[in-house]
């Protein structure tokens, strides 16, 4: 095929001059090759949800997290952790991620060559937590809370933002020579700002010393760092003492109590017992007991604690009994039955365990 003359039909298909789609000058980008991209956006989550449903699924599953949050905060965290299983996680068949997937089956109908390199570089696309710095007409200029690099994203500010000071967390992809987020984006409040710091400062330190690094976090490690930013709106059962818990009953409050007098004793810190708390919390939902003896409960729980945390200041069975003024088979079998209650969402209250 010859050159395509400027007044010819595109050969992309589009029905318009070649000079004003594909045949545009060096540098600028086709208004439809923008609304193909946009399109495409949509086309990759709706392939992944039917035809890796299962895949999805199973996925989205494994974070027990989410069932802990309310409707509007576990829509945006499947939203977001979808989005990173898609173009992050090797979900697909042969190693491939889901979106590789996408294109080895789908790729072929994307004909223009804009819109295809496009796409191409959405390989790398990954989540990030970015503080507004500046806002033009043109865009805002974000910095990322993790590498502390710059860049501008073209959006719009609306009514309720984001504005100077506040975190936004979303997937910047490019759109020919201007960067924006894949499909949607979330707002942190400019008074979360600290607390947000704070969190990733925490999952980042901890992803360091399993030998990651500050630039591998948000791409390989993005599900903690979610759960983490995710604690902001939640009431933090686990910063709160038992006398301020609502228990069902006075005999799951009592038992709280005499638990977190022991721990006490043992020299634990306030905000480690009150995590535990917590747990005893969590087992009393969904085990709903029947308490005859509190001390029977708090040994056993005491013992279910130093256990999964392989504290220092760990008691035997024997010795908790003899503490608690209960039979050590008592415990044993008390401690059994917190053991199988919790295992479910154990690692998601091992994550919150204050260091």
């Amino acid at each position: 095929m010859g050159k395509v003359k400027r007044n010819m039909p595109c050969p992309c298909g589009s029905g318009l001059k070649y000079k004003k789609c594909c045949g545009k000058a060096e540098g600028a980008f086709p208004a439809v090759a923008v609304q193909e991209l946009k399109q495409i956006q949509k086309d990759v989550m709706e392939f992944a949800f039917t035809e890796h449903k299962d895949t999805i699924d199973q996925f989205l599953n494994q974070y027990s997290f989410l069932s802990d949050l309310d409707q509007s905060a576990q829509k945006i965290c499947v939203f977001n952790l979808g989005v990173w299983g898609v173009f992050s996680r090797p979900l697909a068949d042969g190693g491939l991620t889901i979106f590789e997937d996408f294109l080895q089956k789908k790729g072929s109908s994307i004909l223009r060559s804009q819109t295809k390199e496009a796409v191409q570089s959405w390989k790398d696309l990954s989540p990030a937590l970015l503080r507004v710095k500046h806002i033009t007409d043109g865009g805002i200029r974000f910095e990322d809370a993790v590498t502390n690099e710059e860049l501008t994203i073209r959006m719009n500010v609306k009514r309720e933002g984001p504005f100077v000071g506040e975190y936004v967390l979303g997937f910047p992809i490019k759109i020919g020579s201007h960067t924006e987020f894949f499909l949607q984006f979330t707002i942190y409040p400019a008074k979360m700002a600290d607390a947000l710091k704070d969190r990733l400062n925490d999952a980042l330190s901890r992803f360091t010393k399993e030998g990651g690094t500050k630039e591998q976090l948000m791409r390989d490690d993005f599900h903690h760092v979610l759960m983490q930013l995710c604690r902001q709106e939640e009431s933090a059962p686990s910063e709160q003492g038992s006398e301020d818990i609502e228990w069902a009953n006075e005999m799951e409050k009592e038992t709280a109590l005499v638990f977190e007098k022991g721990m006490l004793d043992e020299g634990h810190s306030e905000s480690f017992v009150s995590w535990a708390v917590g747990l005893w919390k969590s087992y009393c939902v969904k085990k709903a007991p029947v308490i005859k003896k509190t001390e029977a409960f708090a040994a056993a729980l005491e013992y279910f604690i130093n256990t999964i945390s392989k504290s220092e200041k760990s008691l035997s069975q024997a010795k908790l009994a003899k503490k608690y003024g209960v039979s050590a088979s008592t415990v044993s079998n008390r401690f059994k039955d917190i053991e199988a209650v919790l295992q479910d969402e154990l690692d998601h209250h091992l994550e919150l365990m204050p260091s």
